[in-house]
């Protein structure tokens, strides 16, 4: 069986027992634990496997870029009186290096794009503006070598050029300077740095260029993970509305659990999601919502609602799948539909 067809925990015992390290994906191990993402649970279940494995993961598992290559490797001994817990050193702190646009070399290695687009010095401005308009960028990175930068050229530093009367003819006559942020970098410190200067390049901690992040990867980033959470309040809005005034007191008595504390219910918006369900999987309280849909589909899409909830609100820095993403929207247009329908026949 060939490396690419082990799953995680085969490789992790693979590294074991040959003391050679793997190369592997972070979504390889959240495959193999049958998750779309990296919580804390996730990433403790996975530090525990390393312990048990007797390897090490780098760069740590848990802020590695989730499409970039992670390598597997046997733990070194230890010195006699020391010992090391993989859940104490790991970093929960949302760093730079978990977005793609920081992680651009890797892209490349993995197939998956063209990678850092760069020019040198001496490259002309009609090749940095072919390749700017070619790979619709903004600007461009000026390196002599992977590690060593010489600035950055843009169509803003194009045009300040020659509003200024300068001769454009090579990249050096028009570049500026660029901030550089190490890969490690608080993603929310990194965030204001981008924010104040539109562009930086990222860092590796063997000091070579991995990425370039601009103001807009930063607002598609957050757009992205915003969405989910957007999308799941009108759901939970649509709900209401649907069930408003449908219900008694005593329908909204649920039976709890001994190790659960009964909470007090006054209202709808006093329900969590999965109590909405349960007033669909009911037949009896079902029929008081007076909709002519089938009742066991809707409980089933609103359990599936409320699994994807549930890993959404465990915040994150990456993107719910394109699948669960599709079930919310679909969700929401349903409810919608619901709700349009029920308010046209009160009218």
């Amino acid at each position: 069986m060939s490396q690419s067809q082990l799953n995680f925990k085969e490789i992790l015992a693979e590294v074991q027992k040959h003391h050679k390290p793997i190369k592997t994906y972070p979504y390889i191990a959240t495959q193999y634990l049958g998750v779309s993402r990296r919580g804390w649970r996730v990433i403790k279940d996975v530090n525990d496997l390393f312990d048990e494995y007797e390897v090490i993961c780098e760069p740590e598992f848990g802020s590695a870029w989730f499409y970039g290559q992670i390598e597997i490797k046997p733990k070194p001994k230890l010195s006699a009186g020391k010992s090391e817990n993989s859940l104490a050193i790991w970093d929960p702190t949302p760093r730079l290096s978990l977005l793609k646009a920081a992680n651009l070399n890797k892209v490349k290695e993995s197939g998956e794009g063209n990678g850092l687009i760069t020019v040198n010095r001496d490259t002309s401005i009609a090749t940095a503006t072919t390749l700017m308009n070619m790979h619709n960028y903004s600007q461009l990175p000026i390196l002599n070598n992977s590690r060593d930068v010489d600035g950055i050229i843009s169509w803003k530093s194009i045009g300040r050029a020659l509003a200024l009367g300068k001769d454009c003819k090579k990249v050096t006559d028009c570049k500026e300077d660029v901030v550089i942020l190490e890969h490690d970098e608080l993603l929310f410190n990194a965030v204001k740095v981008i924010l104040e200067n539109e562009v930086v390049l990222v860092r590796q901690k063997d000091r070579t260029i991995s990425g370039i992040v601009t103001a807009t990867d930063i607002s598609e980033q957050f757009i992205s993970m915003a969405e989910p959470f957007l999308i799941i309040e009108q759901i939970e809005n649509h709900i209401r509305k649907m069930f408003d005034k449908k219900f008694s007191p005593e329908d909204l008595t649920f039976s709890f659990s001994q190790d659960e504390k009964p909470k007090e219910i006054r209202s709808l918006a006093d329900l969590a999601f999965g109590q909405y369900v349960k007033l669909v999987e009911d037949p009896k309280k079902f029929e008081k919502i007076k909709i002519n849909v089938d009742r066991v589909m809707l409980a089933n899409q609103l359990e599936e609602v409320r699994k994807i909830r549930n890993e959404v609100m465990h915040f994150s820095t990456e993107e719910i799948t394109q699948q669960n993403r599709d079930m919310l929207r679909q969700t929401l247009n349903f409810l919608h539909t619901i709700t349009s329908t029920l308010d046209e026949s009160r009218s």
